[in-house]
């Protein structure tokens, strides 16, 4: 009599059952993880225009502790070059607030950045790969985010008008 040898292994049918699965595991999963990165793009564009807000609060302090006044601007980009102190109200040569921030925050590290500066106070927003929207001191929520991204454009000044935050 011959012996039949057992063969070890998975049937096709198992293996579609398996594949199957999580396929209908990652359908379920996908949409909710890409609202976990939003979220954090969200977040860490927050967290950028919180650092560019520093740097411009530390710089407005330190120009009004010499005597320094700035008068009210919103400002993005190459045109933070263009916000320069007055004093008695002549302008303070050589001094620009993107020379200051710059000493504690990198524009690099972001697509876009806008400040406002009102009464020596400030506000900022940074937009970060190109979509996401972040603003300090009111941080921004997905929606927010999602209706400044709606511009299309790393344009932070845009972006700090479509998220309505002003200085008041």
């Amino acid at each position: 009599m011959k012996t039949r040898k057992t063969v070890k292994g998975f049937t096709l049918v198992e293996l579609i059952v398996v594949i199957a699965i999580i396929g209908v595991l990652a359908a379920i999963l996908v949409p909710s993880m890409l609202g976990y990165v939003k979220k954090s793009k969200v977040a860490s564009a927050n967290t950028e225009a919180k650092t560019f807000y520093n740097a411009c609060a530390t710089a407005l302090t330190e120009w009004d502790s010499v005597g320094y006044d700035v008068t009210n601007t919103t400002t993005s980009g190459a045109e933070i070059s263009s916000v320069v102190p007055t004093n008695s109200g002549t302008a303070v040569t050589g001094v620009t607030l993107a020379t200051a921030i710059k000493e504690y925050a990198d524009p690099a590290d972001v697509d876009g950045v806008a400040v406002v500066v009102v009464d020596m106070a400030c506000e900022a927003v940074g937009v970060q790969d190109g979509k996401y929207c972040g603003g300090y001191p009111q941080s921004l929520t997905n929606d927010e985010s999602t209706s400044c991204a709606s511009l299309g454009s790393t344009n932070a000044a845009a972006a700090l008008a479509a998220c309505s935050i002003a200085v008041s």
